[in-house]
């Protein structure tokens, strides 16, 4: 019985008996019904920098709107979303369960519906697939940097699900960038955040005044010179701050003539040299060893931050990766200037288009122009007060938090038209019943419902993440570039469907494993080019190759000598005819051999020929996905569950305008960075211009008619104009020729695709 295992283990392993209970303070009945409501999600409640940004967009949302707050995690700040006026949801043990987070949102959509949701946080993204599924418009707030964001596939999550994403700073957007560069058409909006307002701790009178006295006083001694120019640090004491640098900064400015009189105060909790023996034990030895123990202090959290704000001349910044941190930007507002260092924060942009570059940004990193941008700062009560009064203004102009949430509902307006257009485009789809589950949905989502598919097949292509094609002989891409839609935004599927789906360039024949194998005229000469690098692959491709009747002509290409001796030996079964069976040199890997080594024969002695090879794609980390890439490209053109080698071959001869087959892939590739490489070679095959959008043998293997690629026989490549290994993953003239080969095609050949049920990757 399922309740006695899960009382004998299910408890014991923490897994959940009964749906779990949607806690909240605050009562769903008493939101205004003449008020939109809105949704804000907050992966925790603590006094950091993203939760408490997200009170200030509650307390500023709540002025106009029912606001429900989402904590995914506790904190500190727990009650005072409430006390903004919200109903507090949580907080709830979501994150990395995205099963649960589907279970609460269902149950929160049966209470309310939101206008617009606000995700605030890469880790609050667990939420984001539940809303889409709603087709609740959302809008994600991407504050962290990619680089140092794990797991790696978090933000491509986030980006794929949410309506809109808002990066703060153009360095989190750039780093986004470089860590996934097959998100180059990637789109986002920049817009650094207000300034937050903290809400201030409940604390005894004199206690608070207690605090404030011990914070003025380890600022700023009683015992200080007057002339002491204060330095302030701030943050939890972690790598990512670069507390090292503050150090090796002050080191620096202490040890220079003018720099006795300088002050370096770290404010924030962590510093723990007895027990972190990470991080914070280099510090203290750091500290020691440099002889900085009357110049260098740590200062627990406080809530008293101000006052060290009103005891500091500067704050450094010495952070090694920092979006567009709160204490930097509440220091420009109490007047402080900020120093940091180029390409780690969003506060030096914000500095350099200020005018304040020279005074204040130091290259990436190099402490030595640091120290001497704060050598002369500390050393001019003049220049501290200019660049301080510079500082103050821009930065009030610039971090407008009222300003940022309008912007955020602007945005959300545009946000609500997308999702319900893509809702409306997932109808439409469904209703069409062209879904193709086995083709579309990749191995690991083999078992979502048909609405989940056309749910992420819809966001796919209003994303530009991970597209794939909804069922084979149909190109969106090719569609929405050749033929277009009716308003921007549509999904081109859902625009075809409505179109009464025209025919053009984006629909291919498709032959498919169901079909019955026509028979081959007995004259048909057709060829069979093998390229074997990894000789242990050849067997499963060989009985693949014996499953059908057609026995081609066999021409193998192989890298060595001993790889031929093992081909050999593989070869003594074959019933066909080996021709030859070449040592190639390893250049142009499996292209090199068909065209240079192979081609001559090609042209003048056989009506068709095919073109495999061994593939281990030895540049995907994942094994297991190469080997799904490779089984399927053998499937679909030799065959395993059927003849496919009979069948394609038998389409070809009954139908001569089929110039070449290949494997429909899912999956939608274009030219990555390719596309320089094919336009060098476009004069060779008299291509005028090359769409954006393109079909052609994923993984180079097919079949051909030899006339219709004659162009590429005619290529004229010899070895040396082959790259020498190793090559790319991406961009390089192989990778070109392999997606020229069908714009290569003669005048009257066409295409056809072959899709095999039951087989995708």
């Amino acid at each position: 019985m399922p309740y006695e295992h899960f009382m004998l283990y299910g408890r014991r392993e923490g897994r959940l008996g009964c749906p779990p209970v949607l806690e909240h303070i605050g009562d769903f009945a008493e939101l205004d019904s003449a008020r939109d409501t809105v949704l804000v999600v907050s992966h925790e409640a603590s006094r950091t920098g993203a939760p408490v940004l997200s009170l200030n967009l509650v307390q500023i949302l709540c002025q106009k709107y029912n606001v429900v707050a989402l904590l995914l995690g506790g904190g500190m700040l727990e009650s005072a979303f409430h006390e903004a006026g919200a109903v507090v949801v949580g907080p709830l043990q979501l994150r990395g369960n995205p099963l649960m987070a589907k279970l609460m949102i269902d149950q929160l959509l049966e209470r309310c519906r939101f206008k617009f949701a606000l995700i605030n946080s890469i880790e609050s993204r667990v939420v984001l697939p539940a809303l889409a599924s709603h087709f609740v418009p959302t809008i994600s707030l991407i504050h962290e940097f990619a680089a140092y964001t794990r797991p790696r596939e978090a933000f491509r999550e986030a980006l794929f699900w949410s309506g809109e994403t808002i990066f703060s700073a153009q360095l989190t957007l750039e780093s986004a960038h470089a860590e996934y560069p097959d998100l180059g058409e990637l789109t986002a909006h920049i817009l650094p955040q207000g300034r937050c307002q903290v809400p201030a701790e409940e604390l005894n009178p004199v206690v608070l005044v207690a605090e404030e006295l011990r914070v003025r006083r380890a600022l700023r001694p009683e015992a200080a010179a007057k002339e002491t120019v204060v330095i302030l640090g701030a943050g939890f004491v972690q790598l990512r701050k670069g507390v090292d640098l503050f150090i090796e900064c002050a080191n620096r400015v202490v040890h220079a003539p003018q720099g006795a009189h300088c002050r370096f105060v770290w404010v924030g909790n962590g510093y723990d040299p007895e027990h972190d023996v990470g991080y914070s034990v280099y510090l203290a030895d750091q500290i020691r060893r440099a002889g900085l123990e009357r110049h260098v202090f740590f200062v627990e959290e406080t809530p008293a931050i101000d006052v060290a704000y009103q005891q500091a001349d500067l704050l450094l910044l010495s952070s090694r990766l920092d979006p567009l941190p709160n204490v930097a930007i509440d220091a420009m507002a109490h007047g402080v200037p900020v120093v940091c260092f180029a390409r780690t924060t969003g506060i030096a942009d914000f500095l350099i288009e200020s005018g304040l570059e020279q005074e204040c940004v130091a290259p990436y990193l190099d402490t030595a122009d640091m120290a001497e941008k704060i050598l002369a700062l500390a050393g001019s009560k003049v220049l501290r007060e200019h660049v301080s009064a510079r500082t103050q203004q821009a930065s009030l102009e610039r971090f407008d938090m009222v300003r940022y949430v309008t912007n955020l509902e602007e945005i959300a307006a545009t946000v609500e038209e997308r999702t319900r257009q893509e809702q409306a485009d997932v109808e439409e789809i469904e209703m069409s019943g062209l879904l193709r589950l086995d083709f579309f949905s990749p191995p690991h989502l083999q078992g979502q419902s048909p609405r989940e598919g056309i749910r992420g097949y819809v966001r796919a292509w209003a994303s530009g993440i991970g597209r794939r094609k909804l069922f084979p002989g149909f190109h969106p891409g090719i569609y929405l570039e050749q033929h277009g839609v009716e308003k921007e935004g549509v999904d081109p599927l859902a625009d075809y469907l409505r179109a009464g789906q025209p025919d053009g360039p984006w629909r291919q024949p498709v032959i498919t494993s169901e079909e019955a194998a026509l028979p081959m005229p007995a004259r048909a000469r057709v060829a069979l080019h093998l390229h074997v690098y990894y000789p242990d692959l050849l067997p499963d491709m060989l009985i693949r190759l014996a499953r059908n009747r057609v026995r081609p002509d066999l021409f193998v290409s192989v890298p060595s000598d001993e790889v031929r001796d093992q081909v050999t030996r593989l070869l003594q079964e074959y019933a066909g005819k080996v021709v030859e069976i070449q040592v190639v040199p390893n250049r142009g890997r499996d292209i090199g051999p068909f065209l240079t080594a192979f081609g001559a024969q090609f042209a003048a002695g056989y009506d068709i020929v095919g073109h495999l090879h061994t593939k281990k794609t030895a540049d995907i980390k994942d094994e297991s996905l190469g080997k799904a890439w490779y089984r399927f490209l053998l499937e679909n053109l030799l065959g395993g569950q059927a003849n496919m080698a009979d069948i394609i071959l038998g389409r070809m001869a009954a139908d001569p305008s089929i110039g070449m087959v290949f494997p429909d892939d899912p999956n939608v590739v274009g030219w990555g960075a390719n596309k320089p490489f094919a336009q060098d070679l476009m004069g060779k095959l008299s291509i005028a211009d090359l769409p954006e959008h393109l079909i052609f043998p994923i993984g180079t293997m097919f079949w051909a008619r030899v006339d219709s690629i004659g162009a590429m026989f005619n290529f004229g490549l010899s070895w040396q104009d082959y790259p020498r290994e190793p090559l790319p993953y991406d961009g390089s003239v192989l990778h070109a020729v392999e997606r020229l080969f069908p714009f290569a095609l003669s005048g009257a050949s066409s295409i056809a695709l072959t899709n095999v049920s039951r087989m995708t990757r």
